[in-house]
């Protein structure tokens, strides 16, 4: 079917592959029967049971069809299911390899919250080798000039009006309770919005499964952030032979943090903990999962946070799972990460084996007050890199991770080992991994970007004491005054565009934060008009201490280093709250070239060469 067909972009509904669309004249039956009260399945396996993802046609609209540089991407939309006497229909982007009549490994892709599918995605994937689904179950737009869209009929699993048209509710529905918009009279976790997202997913296996130009038995799911959520209650489904979730899936969601962080769970929104717990959080999928699992993230993730992530994994009832996260970094996987998913799928669908090494071994041994871990990482004649990192602050959305001075071991004819000893502290937890990093043959190209290495971080070891006391934090020895130096580089901080750095360094403990410090920055404008912007932020904090965001701007100019000092009340926020050094969560830096409108590059050395240092002085 060639792109002439169609008219420009109006869109045309083409029926293919002899699925032929009837129309009905009668009300479709509904997917599902309501639930009563007393007849509420109380576990995962009795909640989907009865639920056959192939059971209904799809009825396939293909609306619109690209061919270019070998791939193949149509638009296309497929019914979800009948829901309170409606279809709710998704729309979506199917790319593949144009390879003539060959079979190629698939996978279903869920994009986060607030995003949409991306036919971009689609071709590079096909041009890996891939086919993709890529679903839009949130029903933004997707191409100019297209109004078909995803419509969930009569339901909403979406965020509301601000991203899909026709939503039926201000926001996102995560509890079990009943509203008119929702499937049962009463409380159940099809009710919420999870449940019907993982239908859109199982039903977007089948359409894979249904592609001439697909092998259904080489079928694999991956998402984003909800989109990783989506990836491990789907992942339960027989049928898909690998997954990969991306900073989401994470169960245990109705803890709080050790200490008793406010705000750290989800437990607050929920009258039915317990039907929660065992039917819509993933901790109860997890045991049930049996594909290869490949769990990618950020080493500060809101989302799918640190602990919570190996948690999880202890779950499975198998060992082939691994996890790689790049480090000070919330919620944005680098490079690093992403070039696993090729690899990942590479091995489990198309069966072409990547030497992924396993998980790097480790111990943890605990005496007379000093833990000592150790990892021994496979595969060393790969290995460029092993960093372990630690920290005594439960909070992992905002500690800040230590690198620790590990020591390298083993005679010439044993394999060598890196480890570090840490004091241990009656009321505070201890956290250590190592985060290792391997040679790729040839550098890889990725969607965005490429890499020539790749990540695999060891177990996270830890002790957790009964008592958590966060005082105790506070309490730790005060040693640091200076901030950063960038003598080992932007080591502790992270960088989304390779210019302004962020860091939570002033969660360090061992940082002095006294509020009647100053912040002083040594800057060499080296004959520039500059412009310094500071942005500071509570989030994630516990309830308490989250004082909101605050920013601070300066010029600066003139030739050779100088300290600009920043007060306290030099930050301005909108509420007109006072910042306090102790409770910033994240610091970022920028500095703009006025006469170029261009930000300095402070991940680079010539970078340093203007922000020399960083300081909390009296």
């Amino acid at each position: 079917m060639e792109l002439q067909n169609f008219k420009r972009s109006r869109c045309i509904a083409v029926f293919w592959l002899g699925m032929a669309v009837v129309t009905l004249n009668t009300q479709a039956a509904e997917t599902f029967r309501k639930y009563e009260p007393g007849n509420v399945p109380q576990n995962v396996v009795d909640l989907w049971q009865d639920f056959d993802a192939r059971k209904e046609p799809l009825d396939v609209t293909v609306v619109k069809e690209w061919k270019a540089d070998g791939v193949v991407t149509r638009y296309v939309t497929f019914k979800v299911g009948s829901f309170k006497g409606a279809d709710a229909r998704i729309a979506a982007y199917y790319s593949f390899p144009d390879n003539k009549k060959q079979k190629n490994a698939a996978f279903v892709w869920s994009h986060g919250g607030g995003q949409r599918a991306e036919r971009g995605r689609g071709i590079y994937f096909a041009k890996q080798g891939f086919a993709t689904v890529d679903i839009n179950w949130l029903g933004r737009p997707m191409e100019p000039g297209i109004d078909i869209n995803t419509d969930w009929g009569k339901v909403d699993p979406t965020q509301g009006p601000r991203f899909y048209s026709k939503a039926l509710r201000k926001g996102w529905k995560r509890n079990l309770q009943p509203d008119e918009h929702s499937i049962d009279p009463v409380a159940s976790p099809r009710n919420s919005n999870w449940f019907l997202l993982t239908v859109a997913a199982r039903r977007a296996i089948t359409f894979l499964e249904q592609q001439p130009e697909v092998d259904p038995h080489r079928i694999g799911f991956s998402g984003f952030s909800m989109g990783g959520m989506i990836t491990a209650l789907t992942a339960i489904d027989s049928r898909i032979k690998a997954v990969v979730p991306f900073v989401g899936g994470s169960g245990f969601k109705f803890l709080d943090f050790p200490g008793g962080i406010e705000g750290s769970s989800i437990r607050a929104h929920f009258l039915n903990l317990e039907l929660y717990k065992n039917t819509v959080d993933a901790s109860a999928y997890w045991p049930l999962v049996e594909c290869p699992v490949l769990f990618i993230s950020s080493s500060n993730d809101f989302h799918s946070t640190f602990e919570r992530i190996y948690q999880s994994m202890a779950l499975l009832k198998h060992g082939d799972w691994r996890v790689s996260t790049n480090i000070h970094q919330n919620h944005g996987p680098g490079p690093e990460q992403w070039v696993l998913l090729n690899k990942w799928f590479n091995q489990h669908l198309k069966g072409i084996d990547q030497n992924i090494p396993v998980t790097p071994p480790s111990t943890f041994d605990v005496s007379g007050g000093t833990a000592t871990f150790t990892v021994t990482p496979a595969d060393q004649n790969r290995l460029t890199d092993t960093e372990i990192y630690f920290s005594y602050d439960p909070n992992s959305r905002t500690r800040f991770w230590n690198k620790a001075d590990a020591k390298r071991s083993g005679a010439k004819r044993s394999v060598p080992r890196w480890s570090v000893q840490l004091p241990v502290y009656d009321d505070l937890p201890l956290y250590v991994f190592a985060l290792c990093r391997y040679r790729l043959p040839q550098s890889v190209p990725l969607e965005r970007g490429e890499t020539s290495t790749f990540v695999l971080n060891s177990i996270e070891q830890s002790i957790v004491p009964k008592s958590v006391n966060l005082q105790a934090l506070t309490k730790l020895l005060k040693i640091r005054t200076a901030f950063e130096d960038f003598s080992n580089g932007i080591q502790d901080w992270s960088t989304r565009d390779q210019r302004s750095i962020k860091t939570y360094k002033f969660q360090n403990p061992e940082l002095i934060r006294s509020n009647t410090r100053k912040l002083s920055l040594t800057i060499d404008p080296q004959g520039k008009r500059l412009l310094l912007r500071l942005n500071a932020g509570s989030k994630f904090l516990s309830r308490q201490n989250n004082l909101g965001d605050f920013s601070s701007v300066k010029s600066i100019s003139g030739d050779g280093p100088q300290e600009v000092l920043i007060r306290r009340e030099d930050f301005g926020s909108t509420d007109e709250k006072m910042l306090e050094w102790s409770k910033i969560a994240t610091f970022e830096i920028t500095i703009l070239d006025e006469a170029t409108k261009q930000k300095i590059n402070l991940t680079s050395k010539a970078g340093h060469t203007i922000l020399k240092r960083i300081q909390l002085v009296k």
